[in-house]
Formats: structure tokens, sequence, C-alpha cells
């Protein structure tokens, strides 16, 4: 027995030997027809943190984790008054319905004094649509429609229509606001001339020019507040009338026999649009804005009222507004905002209070 093991151990440690020195006679050979190769720098071993280290970017982690939770994708309707920089995708559509209830309760001076009227109410309804005709050009249109009243009397009119085009100059990115282009025309389709002498003061529903207005809109959305992003917005609108022919009572005075054209001013507006998100559905807004008219002058027979020459042709007028309101967005594409628009500072016009309701809706 103890023969078997002895033989068995010897072919072990022969077989062992023989693979040896067959593997150091390849080698051998492999290193006489190639180059001798360098062994391979190790790279040195990476030190340790300490756990004071480990522990200030665990807490950090877990503060980023903490934010991103909280963060959302803000959904925002708009302000009252001012418009965004974006044109509307190609393919969707926009509905926005207004509802406007106007108190027009004093009217400042030449000299910016407010002076009490009598009351003249508005209701006006306005429809906006706008169709997305490629994703940076959009078309759209405003029907207005307007409700007058002063004491008893009141009148009913279709007010001007508008249409406009926007165009996309440059795209809103994380660094870069995006900013537009739009040119809109309106056309004479309210009531403002042959007005029925009784109710003159509120038969108005017009201008009776062919208008030409070129806007620059910007706006941006930001994150100064992590929790409550913010958009900023600002638009600057300059508008050109044509001349009017009138005749009777109309929506620059006149009177009795009155007869001729009017040269109505041009206007500039001016907009700043600010947005607060409270949270994702519940955003706050304000929009401030100053609007200028040159002075219209008139060529004709003024006409006369009470045996006197009818005055005729306006002044140049400008007020200063602002329009706080409330939006709640129940969806990315479905808004209510509610808010009122008042005057704050003017000069030869209306001073006025106005209530607005608007749900805008893209699909």
């Amino acid at each position: 027995m103890k023969n078997i093991k002895f033989l068995a151990l010897f072919l072990i440690i022969s077989t062992n030997a023989f693979a040896l020195t067959y593997q150091i006679g390849q080698t051998n050979s492999s290193s006489a027809t190639q180059p001798t190769k360098l062994p391979a720098k190790t790279d040195q071993q990476a030190p340790v943190p300490s756990l004071e280290v480990v522990q200030e970017e665990l807490s950090q982690a877990e503060k980023d984790f903490a934010i991103a939770k909280k963060m959302f994708n803000p959904w925002y309707g708009g302000p009252l008054i001012t418009g965004s920089g974006a044109t509307l995708p190609q393919g969707l559509i926009n509905v926005q319905p207004y509802i406007y209830y106007v108190v027009n309760y004093a009217a400042y001076d030449g000299n910016r004094k407010s002076r009490s009227i009598k009351n003249i109410t508005e209701i006006n309804p306005k429809l906006n649509l706008a169709v997305g005709i490629t994703d940076r050009i959009d078309i759209g249109i405003l029907i207005n429609w307007l409700h007058v009243k002063r004491g008893l009397e009141s009148t009913n009119h279709l007010a001007d229509t508008t249409i406009g085009l926007d165009i996309g100059i440059i795209k809103e990115t994380p660094f870069i606001p995006g900013l537009k282009f739009s040119i809109a025309e309106t056309f004479p389709t309210g009531k403002y001339e042959k007005f029925n002498p009784n109710k003159a003061a509120i038969e108005s529903s017009g201008s009776g020019a062919y208008e030409t207005s070129f806007a620059l809109t910007t706006s941006k959305v930001v994150w100064w507040s992590l929790l409550h992003p913010m958009v900023f917005r600002f638009s600057v609108n300059y508008t050109i009338p044509t001349k009017v022919s009138v005749s009777g009572f109309n929506s620059y005075g006149g009177g009795f026999g009155t007869k001729g054209t009017v040269s109505p001013g041009n206007e500039f507006f001016l907009s700043f649009g600010y947005e607060f998100s409270v949270y994702q559905k519940f955003v706050l807004t304000i929009d401030v804005a100053y609007e200028y008219e040159n002075r219209s002058t008139f060529k004709g027979t003024n006409g006369t009222i009470l045996g006197f020459p009818a005055p005729i042709g306006t002044r140049s007028k400008d007020v200063l507004s602002l329009a706080p309101a409330i939006e709640y967005n129940f969806s990315e594409n479905l808004s209510l905002i509610s808010g009122a628009w008042f005057s704050v500072r003017g000069r030869n016009i209306a001073n006025f209070a106005t209530g607005i309701v608007t749900l805008t809706y893209t699909f």
C-alpha cells in the first residue's frame, strides 16, 4: 500500500515539473521574438474621505432631494394685460373669453385733477381665438360687444374687431427670454358716428379708423425662489390709425350738421406683467400699464349744439394703471383668471375701475 502512495506522489511531482519546464521554455521562446515590455504602472489608490466629508455630502444630497420633491413644472395662464413672448405651437388652438365690467366714475382734466361725473358703466364681453400655424407663427382674432349704461339710458353695439399675427423671434431657453413680434389690424366694426343726440355720451363703441399696431413682447420664467418660480413679461405697442370721415354726433364730439374728417392721434402702450407661483395651480399676478395718445384733429363743418359751434377732436391724453389678479390653473392648458384693472393717474381721460374674469383653454 505504501509503494502505491509513493508511486502516485512521484507521478504528480514529475507531471508538475514537466509542465513548469514547458512553460519556461515557451516564455523564453516568446521573449526571443518580441520586444520586452515594461510592467504596467499601477494607479495609486485614492485616499479614503473622512467621516466628516461623507456626512456633509450625505446631508447635502438629502437637502437636494427634499427640494427636488417640492419643485414642480409651473403652470401659467398669463396676467390680465401683458401677453407672452412665446407663440402658440403648431396645430394648437387657444380659446379665451373675457368679461369686463367697467365703471367710469370720474374724469382727469388737463391738470391731472380727477373730477366726478355721473357714472357710466360698461359690460364688455370679448372673445379671443388663436391658432398655431407653425411653431413660430400664430394668428388670432379678437371680437368685442359693448353694452353701455348711464342712468336710465343704455346702448348695445358691436365694438371694433382685431386680427393679429405673432412671429416668434427668439424661443425661451433656461437662460434666454422669449421674444416675439406682433402686427395687428383693427377694423371699424363698432359704432362711431350718427349718434342719437339723447344718447351721444354712451353710443360710441368704436373709433371708425383702420388701426395698424406693431408690438414687441418678451417673457421669461425665472427660479430665483426654487419653490416659487415666477414670470416676468414686458410689451411695447405702437398704433397708427387712418383718417375717419364723420357726420353728426360721433366718437370725437360733433353735433347737428357736423361733417368732415378726423385725424386720430397715434397711440403708445407699454405694459409690464409679473406672475408668482404660490404653488402649481395657484398664481398671483399684476400688470403695470401706461398708455399715451396724441391729440386728434378735425377738418370740415363743426355743426352746432344749442346754437353754439360743436366741439370736435380730442386733446392728447395718457393714463397709468394697475391690474392685480389671481390665477387658478385646473391643468397645464386650462386657467381661470380674475382681477381688477384701475387707473392711478391720468390726463384728459376717464378715471375708471374694471373687474375682469377670463378663462383660457388650449387644445
